[in-house]
């Protein structure tokens, strides 16, 4: 018989037949369950209508054995349709979002190395200045002292003072020239408070 059998049909001692009814209607709800989602939902959604069958005994036809089937088939693949919508939202979101981070992350990982290596560098150039040049280049640009107040404290003239700071730079230059254009991208934060004016000589 097809499958536009009375519901009487598939009745045994007042329960539906699921054996009988599966082997009837399995392949026409899986065909038509396909219109909507992929094979392995297909079967999945029609397994899931007769085990809702099998357990749930308040089910009742009223009308059509055909409409209850395929209404509960279509029902089931409109909601896995809308599940996959939310998830791929979900994920688009949380990738989006990931890459974002990911991003950040590592620029701001990048920047953080490469500021690591200038000051790295910077004092290696520093700490290779002659000793009278190291004292008084530390004094002005680190503490921030004018050359006169240099020159009073280390006992010595203005001019020599300024021939320490220019000598000290023209080193300093020497040494990191192949690091000179990454204090333009990190916009010289890494002097900005103490010495913002570290190479104005």
């Amino acid at each position: 018989m097809g499958v536009d059998q009375n519901i009487n049909f598939y009745i045994k001692g007042g329960k539906l037949d699921i054996n009988q009814l599966f082997k009837d209607y399995s392949k026409p709800l899986f065909y038509f369950a396909l219109k909507f989602v992929e094979e392995e939902q297909a079967k999945d959604i029609v397994q899931d209508v007769f085990y809702k069958l099998w357990e749930d005994k308040s089910i009742s036809v009223t009308s059509s054995l055909n409409g209850l089937l395929f209404t509960m088939v279509k029902n089931k693949c409109l909601q896995h349709i809308e599940k996959l919508k939310v998830r791929e939202n979900y994920k688009h979101q949380a990738s989006t979002q990931l890459k974002e981070e990911e991003i950040n992350f590592y620029t701001n990982e990048a920047t953080s190395l490469l500021e690591q290596e200038l000051q790295d560098k910077l004092e290696v150039a520093i700490s290779n200045l002659p000793d009278k040049c190291r004292q008084v280049f530390e004094l002005s640009r680190f503490q921030g002292k004018m050359n006169k107040e240099i020159a009073n404290e280390l006992d010595i003239s203005i001019k020599t003072v300024e021939k320490h700071i220019s000598k000290a730079l023209s080193l300093i230059r020497s040494e990191l020239k192949d690091y000179l254009p990454l204090f333009l991208f990190l916009q010289l934060n890494l002097f900005q408070e103490k010495n913002s004016t570290f190479f104005i000589s």
